[in-house]
């Protein structure tokens, strides 16, 4: 289980990789011949970054999710995406980091909810993936034969799901001190990530396993975390944190529009207010940023 530290180039030739001394292929030469020829999920991310190619007015951040886990390694996700994924201690690969916009006093944090995961993380090795294998076992009777199911679970007990994930120590720590920065340098923040951080603004068989610490940690900087969205729960929602004030936007899924619905947003960040241009499927709105601790204008 190596896909974390060694990767396939699947730009090189066949025969550099292979032994080809033998008419006859083997098993590891038609797998090869297979990855170089077709990868469905290589082909999709590729088609979308094609599309994406014509925005040239600043920097694009991704975050990723249970589909490109599906059908993409860490690795293959980093070189497409631009994802900077570390290494830590432990052996595994994590993608969170953080931009500041062109715009004056506005930050981006991009966390990763599958860092705990039992998707893409190697079952002999990953420390991670044992951990993930640890809490569905002790919240979901139904794993791992029926890993993806929430049947007999209550409330928010259904996210306890291998579709979803969680943040570990490290990325909490760095998403403190991340914000304690922010707010020393008179920052404001939005939050991105791929699965929702808070009941009641999507399904609950969406979200992050431990939602909760990650939503302490934004409680704790409410006067500069002017919203999160997050994506994952196909039919979208919205919730306003009642303690925080913070705004919880899960974006509608492009993928759920039919022909010839085109579904996506424009968000236009204002001094005193967020503004959702919504298409498609996507529900505008209109969020406002009282609870920030300063407006400066942006």
């Amino acid at each position: 289980c190596k896909e974390e530290i060694e990767h396939i180039d699947t730009n090189q030739n066949t025969d550099t990789n292979i032994n080809t001394d033998t008419e006859e292929e083997t098993k590891q030469q038609q797998l090869f011949k297979y990855i170089n020829s077709s990868n469905p999920g290589h082909d999709a991310v590729d088609d979308v970054l094609n599309a994406l190619s014509l925005y040239k007015r600043g920097p694009m951040l991704h975050t990723y999710g249970n589909h490109e886990l599906y059908n993409l390694s860490r690795i293959d996700i980093a070189n497409k995406l631009g994802i900077p994924f570390v290494k830590e201690p432990c052996g595994d690969l994590v993608g969170y980091y953080t931009q500041k916009s062109p715009c004056n006093n506005l930050r981006f944090v991009i966390l990763d909810s599958y860092d705990i995961s039992v998707m893409g993380r190697c079952p002999n090795t990953s420390i991670k993936r044992k951990k993930a294998e640890a809490l569905l076992s002790q919240h979901n009777p139904n794993f791992p034969e029926v890993e993806n199911s929430p049947q007999g679970l209550d409330g928010v007990q259904k996210r306890y799901v291998a579709f979803n994930g969680a943040i570990d120590n490290p990325q909490l720590e760095w998403l403190r001190c991340t914000l304690k920065e922010a707010k020393k340098n008179n920052e404001k923040v939005i939050i991105l990530s791929h699965q929702p951080i808070i009941p009641e603004s999507s399904g609950d068989v969406c979200l992050m396993w431990n939602y909760n610490d990650v939503l302490d940690i934004l409680r704790e900087y409410k006067d500069i975390v002017a919203a999160a969205f997050a994506g994952h729960a196909h039919k979208g929602g919205y919730r306003r944190d009642k303690e925080s004030g913070i705004h919880f936007r899960v974006f509608e899924a492009v993928l759920e529009s039919k022909d010839p619905v085109k579904t996506y947003a424009f968000v236009d960040y204002h001094h005193d207010r967020l503004v959702i241009r919504g298409c498609g499927d996507c529900e505008g709105a209109t969020y406002d940023l009282d609870h920030l601790s300063f407006n400066p204008k942006l």
